[in-house]
């Protein structure tokens, strides 16, 4: 029998719960690359990968059980992505020669640059309400982030990689390189939202302005609920 321990984040969170008690398990990363490859990996709401397959794109996208199988391992998760079109096309290839209906992709994109954005939009939020409290006492202590977040933001993944300072990646494959790409700018995106929480565990007027300390960013929590939601509800 396989017990599951529940995981905790370190801000002392449930990392399978959102702000408002939903649940949600992470995200799929799906990339199909020119060398004939395709890439399926589970990322969890840490931005740790879990779990990884390669496989000959040509063989799943000629089997309508392969295709199945891989459908399979994306239910229940938000789609990571850096760009969402080729994940998305690939993922209607899949279901066509599934058989089986479509799923709104859409709604679940967890776009990097858009994560970076809402975090770089609560970041601003707090700045302007410890302004606030500055006006009134003069002990009130500015913010001092960690790590700033790029302004602008980065155009391309390869521009994100060189501002975290990350090492060129090489995997066996095209595919499976690029999946990994997307889960390491994943985790090094979720240690900002960390940086930027663990200011609310210290100001008791940034929380009674912003609610406690959330796993991820309230937007990017929604968008993992939603799908964890969807799939897991009774099919009519």
């Amino acid at each position: 029998m396989v017990v599951e321990v529940p995981q905790h984040s370190p801000l002392g969170l449930l990392s399978t719960r959102t702000g408002d008690r939903r649940t949600m398990i992470g995200h799929v990363v799906v990339c199909r690359a020119d060398d004939g490859t395709l890439a399926v990996w589970h990322v969890d709401t840490e931005g740790l990968r879990t779990a990884a397959w390669v496989e000959n794109a040509e063989d799943v996208f000629a089997d309508g059980e392969a295709a199945r199988r891989v459908l399979l391992r994306c239910r229940k998760r938000g789609l990571l992505v850096w760009e969402p079109t080729g994940a998305i096309a690939t993922l209607r290839e899949l279901e066509a020669v599934a058989g089986i209906p479509g799923t709104d992709w859409e709604a679940r994109v967890c776009a990097i640059p858009d994560l970076l954005a809402e975090i770089e939009r609560i970041r601003a939020g707090y700045q302007e309400r410890v302004a606030e409290e500055q006006a009134v006492k003069k002990n009130v202590a500015p913010l001092d982030w960690q790590l700033e977040l790029p302004v602008p933001p980065p155009a391309t993944p390869a521009e994100l990689q060189e501002l975290a300072r990350f090492a060129p990646l090489t995997a066996p494959s095209a595919a499976a390189t690029e999946a990994l790409m997307i889960g390491q700018l994943c985790a090094w995106v979720v240690q900002r939202w960390r940086e930027t929480a663990v200011v609310l565990g210290r100001r008791d007027y940034l929380r009674a302005a912003f609610g406690q300390p959330t796993v991820l960013p309230p937007a990017w929590e929604a968008r993992l609920a939603d799908a964890f939601a969807a799939d897991a509800a009774p099919k009519s």
